[in-house]
């Protein structure tokens, strides 16, 4: 370092040097330059530097730079008068004087870096020691008769270092100025000042002024040139002045020169002393040297510090959490703005108050307790999700992470982050909802139906009871075949509204699935249970308005108490359910209370399903073939397909038995083809062998269930094609409640229709609207019922409805059988009515394909003549 400075002392003074030679040359040009030549340069010079000056104060960001352009610019125009004013040697002198003051003025008010007060204080140090060492060397060599008379040129020095120190110490640590730009003016007022002491008079002005003129342009336009890099720019790195060092050098010159012809004590005092201020020097460089590095650090810690905390403070400001720091009493120390967005309450009006008052009352119990286990121990960490009062007076959920740093200086808090979690409460809250209710009406499902029944037997006493109700609406299919499901789903909310009305408070109504529900009766016994049991028996079959539709439906109901140890809520469900479809087989509209016998039959029908599967796969089933005989001869002119179930050990088991086992359990579907499957073989056979003398119908009852298969047809015709039997030949069995209401079923057997098989209607008379299906479905047959043909051979009005249908299926050109004529009477009263087709076991029992076979050569099943 002592080296840069004694670089820097002989740089200045071959700049001094150079300066000198530049003045002397310029004496000696002067007599030969014409004299309007530097009035023109200077005329052109001084407005140029002024418009340069104008354009960098408007591009300079900050106000101190814009200033510093602004009055040099005044001084440019100040010395622009002084040059215009050259006839007139006062106004050059004095302006141009005025000038230099303003340019020295200029360079006093450069803006500088944002100092600490010591470091203002170093500066000023500086200044004043450079300045006084500048006026010391001037004033020796005024007053030395041995060095160089100079004159008034020991001023030029002065005036140089003076700019120097402020060019210097002005753009330290100062961003928004470019340095290059305001050491270049410093050099070039420092060359004015010299060509002013050196050229007196009007001489000065033209030599000075295009050179200021060119000066002040050339930095204005290197300041226009750097302002964004300006405005990007880093702190530069920290580095000792060598200022002051300077002005000891010229001291220690100074002292050598003065005492060279002195004694040697004191010349050797003197080089002593400049010897130990040199090592002084040289030891205080490499200190401020370090000290310029671990400041340089201390800097950049500072700065990287700085922006961690601008980073912290605007992601605190940013984001939509909520940062806040409670002390140990819960009062508010720290709220960031998040909590503006969340809550509503800006950081100074919830700062001092007590985190427990925004807590709902309900939660409050609970914060204390969490704000007791972060307390416990430093550093512990607690979660909780409580509702917070928003501004607007709403409460709002918020998810809370607590952790004790009590321990921290910094913080001597609890630092809680909560978030806004409202909208996921609600829609798990929503979710739960849907998890557990009826999506149709609003009621409890299953699930939470049987939580609340095992809820019940547990909070029950020793002598507790409760019961449960099962409800499910006889012929509810029917309703959403022949209306709609629209009008199914608001005959269920219609009735699940009325079967609330009945009961009391505290029960629980449950919409268990399809058209099934649940009452559950806490603390009912018996005689009260079956109480509220019929009337909601009686509540379901009074007419319903729904969609429109007055409607009349009636319910099958399973009633069971139990108690607490007795048995549990599955069980309970269980008993009613078997109470329920015991109810059902028995007649249906009626309410069955448990008891335990039942359980053996529904272990019967599960049981008796179970073989149903095993009795397909093991050919236990076989067909049996009623005869239809034409009237009056009892001629064969078709069989009925009736099967049969010959179990291995049970033996022979009815279809009254079985057939409602596979409607209730879908079986009759795989069964019901397999009946198909088996007819349509043994007529196509009968055909082949016995060619015309076979019957010439065949006919198979398909269910309800079967028809609501949407590839029954397909099957059909799949098993026609199979067997070869001609589809005119077969006939279809139906049931009035199977295409009531049209629907699926309807369809299916308009695509019967198509592929050629005839529709027979089952036991006409007996379903929903037997006349309104003999408009809307395509029937070929009708069959009228055992009951109707019992009364036949009785009295008019026993005969009235069996006359009438005789008369409908001529009306509408139907075939009309008669079933289950069992004496000769029958035969010949319903061939009177106009019947001209029966059967019944006065004709034929139903008869295995053999003995059927046997027959087919016979003349007639008539066992007594028809007169």
């Amino acid at each position: 370092m002592a080296g840069q400075a004694q670089t820097g002392l002989v740089r200045a003074n071959g700049l001094v040097v150079a300066i000198t030679g530049t003045l002397q040359a310029a004496t000696l040009l002067q007599s030969d330059l014409p004299a309007w030549l530097p009035l023109a340069a200077a005329a052109a010079a001084l407005p140029l530097a002024a418009v340069a000056c104008v354009l960098a104060a408007r591009q300079a960001a900050a106000g101190a730079v814009r200033r510093f352009w602004i009055r040099l610019t005044v001084a440019v125009v100040v010395g622009s008068v002084a040059v215009a004013g050259s006839t007139y040697p006062e106004v050059t002198r004095y302006g141009f004087g005025a000038a230099i003051l303003l340019a020295l003025w200029t360079f006093a008010g450069l803006p500088t870096g944002p100092f600490p007060p010591a470091r203002r204080r170093e500066m000023w140090l500086d200044i004043a020691a450079i300045v006084f060492a500048g006026a010391l060397l001037a004033w020796y060599l005024r007053t030395d008769g041995a060095g160089p008379a100079l004159g008034g040129r020991q001023l030029i020095i002065l005036a140089i270092l003076v700019m120097m120190v402020i060019t210097r110490v002005g753009t330290a640590g100062a961003r928004t100025v470019d340095r290059t730009a305001v050491r270049s003016l410093g050099w070039a007022m420092a060359a004015v000042v010299g060509v002013v002491a050196y050229f007196p008079g009007a001489g000065a002005v033209q030599i000075a002024a295009p050179l200021v003129g060119l000066a002040v342009a050339a930095a204005a336009r290197s300041q226009s040139a750097a302002a964004d890099r300006l405005a990007n720019s880093r702190p530069r790195a920290r580095r000792p002045s060598l200022l002051p060092y300077v002005g000891v050098t010229i001291l220690d010159v100074l002292l050598v020169h003065a005492v060279h012809h002195s004694t040697s004590q004191i010349i050797g005092l003197a080089l002593g002393s400049v010897g130990l201020t040199l090592l002084v020097v040289v030891r205080q460089v490499f200190v401020f040297r370090d000290n310029g590095r671990l400041l340089d650090r201390l800097d950049a810690g500072m700065l990287e510090l700085g922006r961690q905390e601008a980073r912290f403070r605007c992601l605190a400001q940013e984001a939509n959490d909520i940062i806040t720091i409670i002390d140990q009493q819960g009062a508010l120390l720290y709220a960031s703005p998040g909590i503006e967005r969340a809550l509503g309450h800006t950081p100074e009006q919830v700062e001092g108050t007590s985190v427990i008052d925004y807590i709902h009352p309900d939660d409050r119990q609970q914060a204390v307790d969490n704000l007791k286990a972060a307390l416990s121990r430093f550093g512990n960490r607690t979660v909780w999700q409580m509702r917070y009062r928003h501004a607007d007076g709403s409460w709002r959920w918020m998810e809370v992470v607590n952790t004790n740093l009590l321990h921290e200086p910094s913080v001597r808090g609890i630092v809680s982050t909560g978030r806004d979690i409202t909208e996921a409460r609600q829609h798990a809250d929503e979710l739960a909802y849907r998890a557990t209710h009826d999506q149709l009406t609003g009621l409890p499902n299953r699930e939470l139906f049987a939580r609340a029944t095992t809820r019940v037997l547990e909070d029950a006493g020793p002598d507790g009871r409760a019961a449960v109700v099962l409800v499910d609406l006889d012929d509810f299919k029917s309703i959403n075949d022949r209306l709609g499901h629209g009008v199914g789903d608001a005959l269920i909310v219609a009735l699940g509204a009325r079967l609330g009305d009945c009961l009391r408070t505290g029960d629980m109504l449950a919409r268990l699935g399809g058209d099934e529900f649940g009452v559950l009766l806490p603390g009912a016994g018996d005689d009260e249970a079956a109480e509220i049991a019929q009337r909601i028996l009686a509540a379901v079959g009074r007419p319903v308005a729904a969609a429109d539709y007055e409607l009349v439906v009636h319910g099958s109901l399973g009633l069971t108490t139990g108690g607490r140890g007795e048995s549990d809520a599955m069980e309970l469900l269980r008993q009613a359910d078997v109470a329920m479809y015991t109810a059902k087989e028995t007649g249906r509209n009626r309410c069955v209370r448990y008891e335990p016998g039942m359980d053996a039959a529904a272990h019967e029908h599960a049981r008796l399903a179970a073989e149903l599967h095993q009795a397909l796969d093991r050919g236990e089933f076989h067909l049996l073939y009623q005869p239809i005989v034409g009237l009056p001869d009892g001629d064969l002119i078709g069989v009925e397909a009736l099967v049969r179930w010959h179990h291995p050990v049970r033996g022979l088991v009815s279809p009254a038995d079985f057939i409602p086992v596979a409607e209730r359990t879908g079986l009759i579907v795989p069964v019901g083809e397999w009946v198909l499957r088996e007819a349509c073989r043994q007529g196509a056979d009968w055909q082949l062998r016995h060619g015309d003398r076979v019957p010439s119908k065949i006919n198979v009852n398909v269910s309800a269930r079967q028809l609501q298969e949407p590839s029954f047809v397909a099957t059909v015709a799949a098993v026609l094609a199979e067997s070869g039997l001609e589809p005119s030949r077969l006939v279809i069995e139906i049931t009035e409640t199977a295409v009531f209401g049209g629907g699926s079923a309807a369809e299916t057997v308009g695509g019967l229709r198509e592929l050629g098989c005839r529709i027979a209607l089952d036991d006409f008379g007996t379903g929903h609207s037997s006349l309104g299906l003999l408009r809307t479905c395509p029937v070929d047959v009708i069959k009228v019922d055992k009951s109707f043909v019992d009364g036949v051979g009785g009295t008019v009005e026993q005969e009235a409805i069996a006359t009438s249908i005789g008369q409908i299926a001529r009306a509408l050109r139907l075939e009309a059988v008669a079933e289950g004529v069992e004496t000769a009477a029958q035969a010949d009263r319903l061939h009177e009515l106009g019947f001209r087709q029966a059967q019944g076991f006065y004709f034929a029992r139903p008869l295995t394909a053999e003995a059927l076979e046997a027959l087919l050569d016979a003349p007639s099943l008539r066992p007594v003549a028809v007169v």
